[in-house]
Protein backbone atom coordinates (compact mmCIF):
# COMPACT_ATOMS: atom_id res chain seq x y z
CA UNK A 1 0.00 0.00 0.00
CA UNK A 2 2.49 2.32 -0.82
CA UNK A 3 1.28 5.75 -2.00
CA UNK A 4 2.68 7.84 -4.69
CA UNK A 5 5.24 10.11 -3.30
CA UNK A 6 8.33 9.44 -5.62
CA UNK A 7 10.19 6.90 -3.56
CA UNK A 8 12.09 4.43 -4.48
CA UNK A 9 11.42 0.27 -4.24
CA UNK A 10 12.53 -1.66 -1.79
CA UNK A 11 15.26 -3.41 -3.02
CA UNK A 12 14.84 -6.62 -1.40
CA UNK A 13 12.23 -8.12 -0.04
CA UNK A 14 9.07 -6.35 -0.74
CA UNK A 15 9.70 -6.80 -4.27
CA UNK A 16 8.83 -10.42 -3.82
CA UNK A 17 5.77 -9.27 -1.58
CA UNK A 18 1.99 -8.56 -3.01
CA UNK A 19 -0.08 -5.87 -1.99
CA UNK A 20 -1.78 -8.05 0.36
CA UNK A 21 1.33 -9.03 1.98
CA UNK A 22 2.23 -5.02 2.28
CA UNK A 23 -1.15 -4.42 3.39
CA UNK A 24 -1.00 -7.20 5.86
CA UNK A 25 1.90 -6.05 7.53
CA UNK A 26 0.97 -2.16 7.66
CA UNK A 27 -2.71 -3.47 9.57
CA UNK A 28 -0.53 -5.31 12.05
CA UNK A 29 2.16 -2.45 12.65
CA UNK A 30 -0.76 -0.41 12.62
CA UNK A 31 -2.48 -2.55 15.79
CA UNK A 32 0.68 -2.30 17.34
CA UNK A 33 1.06 1.83 16.77
CA UNK A 34 -2.80 2.24 18.67
CA UNK A 35 -1.47 -0.47 21.35
CA UNK A 36 0.95 2.01 22.10
CA UNK A 37 -1.02 5.03 21.76
CA UNK A 38 -3.20 3.52 24.66
CA UNK A 39 -0.26 3.13 26.76
CA UNK A 40 0.95 6.18 26.96
CA UNK A 41 -2.22 7.98 26.92
CA UNK A 42 -3.06 8.94 23.88
CA UNK A 43 -6.01 6.83 23.31
CA UNK A 44 -8.27 9.16 22.63
CA UNK A 45 -6.64 10.19 19.02
CA UNK A 46 -7.68 6.65 18.21
CA UNK A 47 -10.86 6.77 20.00
CA UNK A 48 -9.42 4.33 22.68
CA UNK A 49 -9.82 6.01 25.76
CA UNK A 50 -10.07 10.00 26.64
CA UNK A 51 -7.71 10.64 28.94
CA UNK A 52 -4.07 9.88 30.41
CA UNK A 53 -5.20 8.53 34.02
CA UNK A 54 -4.37 4.98 32.48
CA UNK A 55 -1.07 5.56 31.32
CA UNK A 56 1.71 3.68 32.51
CA UNK A 57 3.61 7.50 33.22
CA UNK A 58 0.15 9.12 33.80
CA UNK A 59 2.21 11.69 36.06
CA UNK A 60 4.62 13.17 33.39
CA UNK A 61 4.15 15.88 31.12
CA UNK A 62 2.10 15.32 28.02
CA UNK A 63 5.08 16.60 26.32
CA UNK A 64 7.50 14.15 27.79
CA UNK A 65 4.70 11.11 27.23
CA UNK A 66 4.70 11.77 23.47
CA UNK A 67 8.52 11.75 23.51
CA UNK A 68 8.33 8.19 25.01
CA UNK A 69 6.24 7.23 22.91
CA UNK A 70 7.83 8.10 19.77
CA UNK A 71 10.85 6.37 21.44
CA UNK A 72 8.31 2.78 22.13
CA UNK A 73 7.25 2.99 18.72
CA UNK A 74 10.72 1.93 16.76
CA UNK A 75 13.40 3.82 15.05
CA UNK A 76 11.11 5.12 12.51
CA UNK A 77 9.20 7.88 15.30
CA UNK A 78 12.45 8.49 16.98
CA UNK A 79 13.70 10.00 13.76
CA UNK A 80 10.66 11.79 13.23
CA UNK A 81 11.20 13.53 16.26
CA UNK A 82 14.64 14.16 16.08
CA UNK A 83 13.41 16.08 12.96
CA UNK A 84 10.41 17.48 14.54
CA UNK A 85 12.64 19.15 17.15
CA UNK A 86 14.27 20.99 15.27
CA UNK A 87 10.48 22.78 13.47
CA UNK A 88 9.32 25.23 16.18
CA UNK A 89 7.15 26.49 13.68
CA UNK A 90 4.99 23.11 14.66
CA UNK A 91 5.50 22.43 18.21
CA UNK A 92 5.31 24.63 21.41
CA UNK A 93 8.83 24.53 23.50
CA UNK A 94 7.85 22.25 25.90
CA UNK A 95 7.63 19.47 23.20
CA UNK A 96 10.86 21.04 21.07
CA UNK A 97 12.62 20.35 24.97
CA UNK A 98 11.18 16.78 25.06
CA UNK A 99 11.92 15.64 21.88
CA UNK A 100 15.55 16.83 21.87
CA UNK A 101 15.80 14.16 24.67
CA UNK A 102 15.49 11.74 22.27
CA UNK A 103 18.34 9.16 22.03
CA UNK A 104 18.87 6.82 18.85
CA UNK A 105 20.10 4.12 20.98
CA UNK A 106 19.15 0.36 20.28
CA UNK A 107 20.28 -2.99 21.43
CA UNK A 108 23.64 -4.69 19.76
CA UNK A 109 22.82 -7.19 16.46
CA UNK A 110 24.42 -10.56 16.99
CA UNK A 111 27.70 -10.58 15.12
CA UNK A 112 26.17 -13.00 12.80
CA UNK A 113 23.69 -11.09 11.31
CA UNK A 114 26.12 -8.42 10.82
CA UNK A 115 28.81 -10.31 9.21
CA UNK A 116 26.04 -11.69 6.35
CA UNK A 117 24.84 -7.63 5.90
CA UNK A 118 28.62 -7.19 5.36
CA UNK A 119 29.65 -10.04 3.12
CA UNK A 120 26.01 -9.94 0.86
CA UNK A 121 26.93 -5.67 0.39
CA UNK A 122 30.37 -6.51 -0.30
CA UNK A 123 30.11 -9.60 -2.65
CA UNK A 124 32.82 -11.51 -0.54
CA UNK A 125 33.85 -13.22 2.80
CA UNK A 126 34.27 -10.90 5.69
CA UNK A 127 37.99 -12.19 6.41
CA UNK A 128 38.59 -11.83 2.26
CA UNK A 129 38.55 -7.74 2.63
CA UNK A 130 39.27 -7.14 6.21
CA UNK A 131 42.17 -9.04 8.35
CA UNK A 132 40.08 -8.51 11.62
CA UNK A 133 36.78 -7.39 12.37
CA UNK A 134 36.04 -6.71 15.90
CA UNK A 135 32.63 -8.77 16.79
CA UNK A 136 31.92 -6.35 19.83
CA UNK A 137 30.01 -3.03 18.59
CA UNK A 138 31.58 0.05 18.52
CA UNK A 139 28.43 1.91 19.36
CA UNK A 140 24.86 1.06 18.50
CA UNK A 141 22.05 3.69 16.64
CA UNK A 142 18.45 2.33 15.27
CA UNK A 143 19.72 2.18 11.90
CA UNK A 144 22.94 1.15 12.03
CA UNK A 145 26.02 -0.07 14.51
CA UNK A 146 29.70 0.39 14.08
CA UNK A 147 32.70 -1.98 14.69
CA UNK A 148 36.65 -1.59 14.88
CA UNK A 149 38.61 -3.55 11.74
CA UNK A 150 41.63 -3.28 9.99
CA UNK A 151 41.62 -3.77 6.12
CA UNK A 152 44.03 -6.62 4.48
CA UNK A 153 46.32 -3.65 4.18
CA UNK A 154 46.34 -2.91 7.68
CA UNK A 155 44.68 0.06 7.57
CA UNK A 156 42.95 0.76 11.10
CA UNK A 157 38.83 1.41 10.54
CA UNK A 158 35.46 1.93 11.69
CA UNK A 159 32.78 0.00 9.96
CA UNK A 160 29.50 1.20 10.10
CA UNK A 161 26.73 -1.45 9.28
CA UNK A 162 23.54 -0.66 8.37
CA UNK A 163 21.30 -3.15 10.93
CA UNK A 164 19.28 -6.14 8.85
CA UNK A 165 15.46 -5.51 7.80
CA UNK A 166 15.58 -1.61 9.47
CA UNK A 167 14.67 -0.70 5.36
CA UNK A 168 11.57 -2.91 5.38
CA UNK A 169 10.09 -1.61 8.91
CA UNK A 170 10.79 1.87 7.99
CA UNK A 171 8.93 1.92 5.40
CA UNK A 172 5.68 0.25 6.88
CA UNK A 173 6.17 3.43 9.40
CA UNK A 174 6.59 5.90 6.44
CA UNK A 175 3.19 4.65 4.66
CA UNK A 176 1.49 5.03 7.86
CA UNK A 177 2.79 8.00 8.90
CA UNK A 178 1.78 9.55 5.23
CA UNK A 179 -1.48 8.22 5.61
CA UNK A 180 -2.08 10.38 9.11
CA UNK A 181 -0.72 13.74 7.76
CA UNK A 182 -2.90 13.79 4.89
CA UNK A 183 -5.75 13.13 7.10
CA UNK A 184 -4.49 16.25 9.64
CA UNK A 185 -4.60 18.37 6.71
CA UNK A 186 -8.09 17.42 5.92
CA UNK A 187 -9.55 18.02 8.60
CA UNK A 188 -7.52 20.76 10.62
CA UNK A 189 -6.53 24.18 9.03
CA UNK A 190 -2.79 24.95 10.82
CA UNK A 191 -1.75 21.49 9.56
CA UNK A 192 -2.41 22.70 5.96
CA UNK A 193 -0.22 25.80 7.05
CA UNK A 194 2.80 23.47 8.41
CA UNK A 195 2.48 21.59 5.15
CA UNK A 196 2.47 18.25 7.77
CA UNK A 197 2.20 15.69 4.74
CA UNK A 198 5.15 18.00 3.23
CA UNK A 199 7.76 17.26 5.69
CA UNK A 200 6.93 13.69 6.35
CA UNK A 201 7.69 13.25 2.57
CA UNK A 202 10.63 14.91 3.54
CA UNK A 203 11.32 12.97 6.54
CA UNK A 204 10.90 10.18 4.27
CA UNK A 205 13.58 11.14 1.51
CA UNK A 206 16.46 12.21 3.97
CA UNK A 207 15.30 8.82 5.93
CA UNK A 208 15.33 6.37 2.85
CA UNK A 209 19.22 8.76 1.68
CA UNK A 210 20.07 8.11 5.28
CA UNK A 211 19.75 3.99 4.84
CA UNK A 212 22.04 4.35 1.73
CA UNK A 213 25.53 4.99 2.78
CA UNK A 214 26.96 5.78 -0.50
CA UNK A 215 24.78 9.02 0.01
CA UNK A 216 27.06 9.68 3.26
CA UNK A 217 30.26 8.55 1.62
CA UNK A 218 29.72 11.27 -0.90
CA UNK A 219 29.39 13.86 1.86
CA UNK A 220 32.48 12.73 3.64
CA UNK A 221 34.57 13.34 0.46
CA UNK A 222 32.69 16.23 0.08
CA UNK A 223 33.55 17.60 3.22
CA UNK A 224 37.24 16.81 3.34
CA UNK A 225 37.53 18.95 -0.10
CA UNK A 226 36.13 21.90 1.21
CA UNK A 227 38.39 21.54 4.50
CA UNK A 228 40.75 24.57 5.06
CA UNK A 229 44.25 22.95 6.15
CA UNK A 230 45.02 25.75 8.25
CA UNK A 231 42.68 24.84 10.77
CA UNK A 232 42.83 21.76 13.23
CA UNK A 233 39.45 20.80 12.02
CA UNK A 234 39.26 17.13 10.25
CA UNK A 235 37.09 14.78 8.80
CA UNK A 236 37.91 11.00 8.35
CA UNK A 237 38.38 9.51 5.04
CA UNK A 238 36.03 6.93 3.54
CA UNK A 239 37.12 4.25 1.67
CA UNK A 240 34.80 3.06 -1.88
CA UNK A 241 36.74 -0.20 -1.99
CA UNK A 242 35.36 -1.56 1.44
CA UNK A 243 31.56 0.13 1.41
CA UNK A 244 28.27 -0.26 -0.32
CA UNK A 245 24.23 0.69 -0.02
CA UNK A 246 24.59 -0.68 3.45
CA UNK A 247 28.23 -0.86 4.89
CA UNK A 248 30.46 2.14 5.00
CA UNK A 249 34.15 2.11 5.67
CA UNK A 250 36.28 5.33 6.99
CA UNK A 251 39.45 5.38 8.68
CA UNK A 252 39.66 5.15 12.28
CA UNK A 253 40.63 8.65 14.33
CA UNK A 254 41.92 7.64 17.91
CA UNK A 255 40.43 10.27 19.88
CA UNK A 256 37.79 11.39 22.48
CA UNK A 257 34.32 12.53 22.80
CA UNK A 258 33.58 16.03 22.98
CA UNK A 259 31.64 15.28 26.07
CA UNK A 260 34.85 13.91 28.08
CA UNK A 261 36.52 17.39 28.49
CA UNK A 262 36.49 19.78 30.99
CA UNK A 263 34.29 22.53 29.90
CA UNK A 264 35.88 25.84 29.49
CA UNK A 265 39.61 23.84 29.71
CA UNK A 266 42.14 24.75 27.10
CA UNK A 267 41.35 21.96 25.02
CA UNK A 268 37.30 22.55 25.20
CA UNK A 269 38.10 26.13 24.35
CA UNK A 270 40.34 25.27 21.06
CA UNK A 271 37.75 22.73 19.73
CA UNK A 272 34.63 25.16 20.38
CA UNK A 273 36.99 27.89 18.47
CA UNK A 274 37.70 25.38 15.42
CA UNK A 275 34.37 24.32 15.61
CA UNK A 276 32.63 27.94 15.11
CA UNK A 277 35.55 28.92 12.35
CA UNK A 278 34.34 25.68 10.22
CA UNK A 279 30.55 26.44 10.64
CA UNK A 280 31.03 29.62 9.46
CA UNK A 281 33.13 28.86 6.63
CA UNK A 282 30.61 26.04 5.95
CA UNK A 283 27.61 27.97 5.95
CA UNK A 284 28.48 31.41 4.58
CA UNK A 285 31.44 30.02 1.39
CA UNK A 286 31.07 26.60 1.34
CA UNK A 287 27.10 26.46 0.98
CA UNK A 288 27.46 22.74 2.73
CA UNK A 289 27.64 21.88 6.44
CA UNK A 290 27.23 19.75 9.05
CA UNK A 291 23.87 18.89 10.03
CA UNK A 292 24.20 17.53 13.62
CA UNK A 293 27.27 18.66 14.93
CA UNK A 294 26.36 17.60 18.76
CA UNK A 295 29.34 16.57 21.19
CA UNK A 296 29.24 12.99 20.26
CA UNK A 297 29.65 13.56 16.80
CA UNK A 298 33.03 15.26 17.26
CA UNK A 299 35.73 13.46 18.38
CA UNK A 300 39.12 15.45 19.90
CA UNK A 301 42.71 14.45 19.29
CA UNK A 302 45.88 14.59 21.55
CA UNK A 303 47.44 17.22 18.85
CA UNK A 304 44.36 18.87 19.28
CA UNK A 305 42.74 18.43 15.73
CA UNK A 306 38.92 18.24 16.25
CA UNK A 307 37.16 15.21 13.98
CA UNK A 308 33.68 15.79 12.60
CA UNK A 309 31.66 12.24 12.10
CA UNK A 310 28.31 11.19 10.96
CA UNK A 311 27.77 13.35 8.04
CA UNK A 312 24.67 10.91 7.28
CA UNK A 313 22.47 14.61 7.90
CA UNK A 314 23.53 17.60 5.96
CA UNK A 315 22.59 21.07 4.86
CA UNK A 316 22.87 22.50 1.48
CA UNK A 317 22.45 26.33 0.83
CA UNK A 318 22.92 27.57 -2.46
CA UNK A 319 24.21 31.53 -3.46
CA UNK A 320 21.18 33.15 -3.53
CA UNK A 321 20.37 31.44 0.41
CA UNK A 322 23.76 32.42 1.56
CA UNK A 323 23.73 35.83 0.03
CA UNK A 324 20.38 36.33 1.93
CA UNK A 325 21.66 35.17 5.31
CA UNK A 326 24.57 37.52 4.87
CA UNK A 327 22.04 40.24 4.29
CA UNK A 328 19.47 39.27 7.11
CA UNK A 329 23.01 39.29 9.41
CA UNK A 330 23.41 43.05 8.07
CA UNK A 331 19.86 43.88 8.49
CA UNK A 332 19.90 42.27 12.31
CA UNK A 333 23.23 44.33 13.25
CA UNK A 334 21.73 47.68 11.71
CA UNK A 335 18.13 47.55 13.31
CA UNK A 336 16.61 47.46 9.79
CA UNK A 337 13.67 45.58 10.22
CA UNK A 338 12.12 46.24 6.36
CA UNK A 339 15.37 44.36 5.16
CA UNK A 340 15.18 41.61 7.66
CA UNK A 341 11.17 41.17 6.64
CA UNK A 342 12.01 41.13 2.95
CA UNK A 343 14.24 38.93 3.45
CA UNK A 344 11.98 36.60 5.10
CA UNK A 345 9.62 36.72 2.57
CA UNK A 346 12.42 35.53 -0.07
CA UNK A 347 13.93 32.64 2.68
CA UNK A 348 10.34 31.20 2.51
CA UNK A 349 6.60 31.36 0.49
CA UNK A 350 3.52 33.24 1.37
CA UNK A 351 0.46 31.28 0.99
CA UNK A 352 -1.27 34.33 1.22
CA UNK A 353 -1.41 38.45 0.88
CA UNK A 354 1.37 39.75 3.68
CA UNK A 355 0.75 42.82 5.04
CA UNK A 356 4.65 44.22 4.73
CA UNK A 357 3.61 46.81 7.39
CA UNK A 358 2.39 44.21 9.86
CA UNK A 359 5.43 41.86 9.31
CA UNK A 360 8.12 44.83 9.61
CA UNK A 361 6.40 45.56 13.15
CA UNK A 362 6.15 42.13 14.47
CA UNK A 363 9.80 41.61 13.76
CA UNK A 364 10.89 44.73 15.00
CA UNK A 365 9.11 43.21 18.13
CA UNK A 366 11.00 39.94 17.69
CA UNK A 367 14.24 41.48 17.13
CA UNK A 368 13.85 44.01 20.31
CA UNK A 369 13.23 41.16 22.46
CA UNK A 370 15.32 38.76 21.36
CA UNK A 371 18.24 40.20 19.96
CA UNK A 372 19.14 43.26 21.91
CA UNK A 373 21.78 41.60 23.99
CA UNK A 374 25.34 42.43 25.08
CA UNK A 375 26.60 38.53 25.12
CA UNK A 376 25.62 35.00 23.85
CA UNK A 377 24.78 34.22 27.66
CA UNK A 378 21.51 36.70 27.51
CA UNK A 379 20.52 35.75 24.12
CA UNK A 380 17.25 33.36 23.80
CA UNK A 381 17.44 31.34 20.78
CA UNK A 382 15.03 28.97 21.40
CA UNK A 383 12.48 32.38 22.41
CA UNK A 384 13.63 33.87 19.06
CA UNK A 385 13.23 30.53 17.04
CA UNK A 386 9.63 30.11 18.32
CA UNK A 387 8.61 33.55 17.90
CA UNK A 388 9.79 33.67 14.46
CA UNK A 389 7.90 30.42 13.92
CA UNK A 390 4.81 32.17 15.36
CA UNK A 391 5.22 34.86 13.32
CA UNK A 392 5.96 32.38 9.96
CA UNK A 393 2.00 30.90 11.30
CA UNK A 394 0.30 34.13 11.93
CA UNK A 395 1.43 35.66 8.41
CA UNK A 396 1.42 32.04 6.38
CA UNK A 397 5.06 31.99 5.37
CA UNK A 398 6.08 28.58 4.79
CA UNK A 399 10.04 28.99 5.29
CA UNK A 400 12.19 26.40 2.52
CA UNK A 401 13.14 23.63 4.77
CA UNK A 402 16.61 24.22 4.03
CA UNK A 403 16.46 26.26 7.38
CA UNK A 404 15.42 23.53 8.84
CA UNK A 405 18.38 21.95 9.20
CA UNK A 406 20.32 25.24 9.63
CA UNK A 407 18.12 25.56 12.51
CA UNK A 408 19.05 22.32 13.97
CA UNK A 409 22.86 22.97 13.71
CA UNK A 410 22.91 26.36 14.87
CA UNK A 411 20.75 25.40 18.19
CA UNK A 412 23.15 22.57 18.63
CA UNK A 413 26.35 24.58 18.47
CA UNK A 414 25.10 27.20 20.46
CA UNK A 415 24.66 24.11 22.94
CA UNK A 416 28.13 23.30 22.55
CA UNK A 417 29.28 27.12 22.92
CA UNK A 418 27.14 27.86 26.27
CA UNK A 419 28.38 24.31 27.97
CA UNK A 420 32.00 24.32 26.78
CA UNK A 421 33.18 27.83 25.84
CA UNK A 422 30.54 30.45 26.52
CA UNK A 423 32.75 33.38 26.29
CA UNK A 424 33.84 32.92 23.07
CA UNK A 425 34.26 36.15 20.88
CA UNK A 426 31.73 34.97 17.75
CA UNK A 427 32.19 38.64 16.42
CA UNK A 428 35.73 38.46 16.48
CA UNK A 429 35.68 34.74 14.31
CA UNK A 430 32.26 35.85 12.42
CA UNK A 431 33.65 39.11 11.28
CA UNK A 432 36.58 38.30 8.43
CA UNK A 433 34.08 35.83 6.76
CA UNK A 434 31.26 38.19 6.88
CA UNK A 435 33.34 41.46 5.64
CA UNK A 436 34.96 39.38 3.24
CA UNK A 437 31.84 38.31 1.63
CA UNK A 438 30.11 41.92 1.58
CA UNK A 439 33.11 42.93 -0.25
CA UNK A 440 32.45 40.33 -2.47
CA UNK A 441 29.25 41.44 -3.51
CA UNK A 442 30.95 44.72 -4.92
CA UNK A 443 33.76 43.32 -6.38
CA UNK A 444 34.20 44.35 -9.97
CA UNK A 445 33.84 40.51 -11.31
CA UNK A 446 30.75 39.97 -9.10
CA UNK A 447 29.20 43.07 -10.78
CA UNK A 448 30.02 42.36 -13.83
CA UNK A 449 29.06 38.44 -13.91
CA UNK A 450 25.21 40.20 -12.79
CA UNK A 451 25.22 42.51 -14.91
CA UNK A 452 25.86 40.28 -17.75
CA UNK A 453 23.13 37.79 -16.31
CA UNK A 454 20.77 40.50 -16.07
CA UNK A 455 21.94 41.53 -19.65
CA UNK A 456 21.35 37.96 -21.07
CA UNK A 457 17.71 37.77 -19.18
CA UNK A 458 16.42 41.03 -20.87
CA UNK A 459 17.80 40.35 -24.11
CA UNK A 460 16.22 37.46 -24.73
CA UNK A 461 12.82 38.92 -23.51
CA UNK A 462 13.33 41.70 -26.20
CA UNK A 463 14.18 38.84 -28.61
CA UNK A 464 11.01 36.90 -28.00
CA UNK A 465 8.75 40.48 -27.25
CA UNK A 466 8.06 40.86 -31.12
CA UNK A 467 6.57 37.43 -31.84
CA UNK A 468 4.45 37.66 -28.62
CA UNK A 469 3.06 40.75 -29.53
CA UNK A 470 2.29 39.48 -33.14
CA UNK A 471 0.16 36.34 -31.53
CA UNK A 472 -1.54 38.38 -29.18
CA UNK A 473 -2.75 41.12 -31.93
CA UNK A 474 -3.44 37.70 -34.16
CA UNK A 475 -5.81 36.43 -31.64
CA UNK A 476 -7.47 39.65 -31.22
CA UNK A 477 -7.94 40.01 -34.93
CA UNK A 478 -9.55 36.26 -35.36
CA UNK A 479 -11.58 36.48 -31.82
CA UNK A 480 -9.50 33.93 -30.69
CA UNK A 481 -8.21 35.75 -26.99
CA UNK A 482 -10.68 34.90 -24.66
CA UNK A 483 -10.40 36.43 -21.17
CA UNK A 484 -11.56 34.47 -17.88
CA UNK A 485 -13.00 35.80 -14.58
CA UNK A 486 -11.33 34.07 -11.24
CA UNK A 487 -14.17 33.76 -8.80
CA UNK A 488 -13.08 31.64 -6.36
CA UNK A 489 -16.45 31.30 -4.55
CA UNK A 490 -18.20 30.23 -7.92
CA UNK A 491 -15.22 27.72 -8.86
CA UNK A 492 -16.70 26.52 -5.65
CA UNK A 493 -20.03 26.56 -6.41
CA UNK A 494 -20.28 23.16 -8.22
CA UNK A 495 -18.61 21.31 -5.24
CA UNK A 496 -21.16 22.84 -2.54
CA UNK A 497 -23.86 21.89 -4.86
CA UNK A 498 -22.32 18.44 -4.69
CA UNK A 499 -21.59 18.32 -1.00
CA UNK A 500 -25.24 19.69 -0.18
CA UNK A 501 -26.95 17.07 -2.32
CA UNK A 502 -25.49 14.42 -0.27
CA UNK A 503 -25.89 15.41 2.58
CA UNK A 504 -29.60 15.40 1.64
CA UNK A 505 -29.45 12.33 0.57
CA UNK A 506 -27.94 10.93 3.81
CA UNK A 507 -30.26 12.45 5.70
CA UNK A 508 -32.97 11.32 4.10
CA UNK A 509 -31.23 7.77 4.07
CA UNK A 510 -30.72 8.19 8.06
CA UNK A 511 -34.08 9.70 8.71
CA UNK A 512 -36.06 6.68 6.86
CA UNK A 513 -34.26 4.37 9.07
CA UNK A 514 -35.27 6.43 12.00
CA UNK A 515 -38.27 5.68 10.92
CA UNK A 516 -37.77 2.27 10.32
CA UNK A 517 -36.54 1.73 13.52
CA UNK A 518 -39.24 3.22 15.50
CA UNK A 519 -41.73 1.36 13.65
CA UNK A 520 -39.88 -2.52 14.02
CA UNK A 521 -39.40 -1.92 17.74
CA UNK A 522 -40.88 -5.16 19.09
CA UNK A 523 -43.28 -4.87 21.82
CA UNK A 524 -41.22 -7.24 24.16
CA UNK A 525 -37.55 -8.66 23.59
CA UNK A 526 -36.78 -11.48 22.03
CA UNK A 527 -34.26 -12.55 19.21
CA UNK A 528 -36.78 -12.83 15.81
CA UNK A 529 -36.60 -11.64 12.59
CA UNK A 530 -38.25 -8.32 13.26
CA UNK A 531 -35.36 -7.61 16.11
CA UNK A 532 -32.73 -8.67 14.24
CA UNK A 533 -34.15 -6.07 11.42
CA UNK A 534 -34.73 -3.15 14.05
CA UNK A 535 -30.83 -3.59 15.64
CA UNK A 536 -29.73 -3.38 11.83
CA UNK A 537 -31.82 -0.24 11.03
CA UNK A 538 -30.67 1.59 14.75
CA UNK A 539 -26.87 0.63 13.91
CA UNK A 540 -27.33 1.93 10.15
CA UNK A 541 -29.46 4.93 11.38
CA UNK A 542 -26.99 6.04 14.30
CA UNK A 543 -24.28 5.61 11.71
CA UNK A 544 -25.65 7.70 9.28
CA UNK A 545 -26.90 10.27 11.66
CA UNK A 546 -22.82 10.43 13.34
CA UNK A 547 -21.35 10.79 9.29
CA UNK A 548 -23.73 14.33 9.09
CA UNK A 549 -22.46 15.48 12.30
CA UNK A 550 -18.91 14.49 11.19
CA UNK A 551 -19.37 15.98 7.96
CA UNK A 552 -21.10 19.34 9.49
CA UNK A 553 -17.62 19.72 11.67
CA UNK A 554 -15.18 18.80 8.94
CA UNK A 555 -17.08 19.07 5.57
CA UNK A 556 -17.67 23.16 5.87
CA UNK A 557 -15.74 23.94 2.87
CA UNK A 558 -12.75 24.66 4.63
CA UNK A 559 -10.49 22.74 7.33
CA UNK A 560 -11.35 23.87 11.04
CA UNK A 561 -8.83 26.42 13.21
CA UNK A 562 -7.89 24.48 16.49
CA UNK A 563 -5.39 27.60 17.50
CA UNK A 564 -8.28 29.03 19.23
CA UNK A 565 -9.77 26.40 20.91
CA UNK A 566 -5.64 25.11 22.08
CA UNK A 567 -4.97 28.83 23.30
CA UNK A 568 -8.05 27.87 25.45
CA UNK A 569 -7.04 24.56 27.06
CA UNK A 570 -3.36 25.33 27.27
CA UNK A 571 -2.67 25.37 31.06
CA UNK A 572 -1.14 28.92 32.17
Amino acid sequence: MRSPRGTTPLPDQDKRDSLLGIAARDIERLTQVTATLVRHGFGALVGRGADADGAADATSSQAVRFARLLADLGPTFIKLGQVLSIRRDLLPTEYIAALESLQDNAPEVPFTAIREVVEVGLGQRLDAVFSSFDERALGTASIAQTHRAIARDGTPLVVKVQRPGIERVLRGDLDLLYLAARALETGIDEMQLAAVSEVIVEFEKGLLRELDFTSELENLELARRLLDPARDVVVPRPYREYSCRTVLAMEFFPGRSLRSLEPSGDAAKHAVEELVQAAVKQVFVDGFFHGDPHPGNVLVGTDRQVCLIDFGLAGHLDQSQRDDLVTLILAVILGDDASIARVLLRMGTSTQRVSLADLRAEVGRIRTTYLTAASIEDVDSSGFAEAFGAAANRFRIKLAPEYAILTKATATLEGIIRTYHPHIDLVAIARPVVERLVAGRWAPTRLLADAMTGATGMGSLLRGLPSQLEQLLQDVETGNLQVRAVSPALDELPMRIHQLASRLSLTGFAAALSICTALLVPPELRFDLRSVLCVLCLVLAASGWTTLLWWHVLGRGRPVSVTAVMKLLRRS
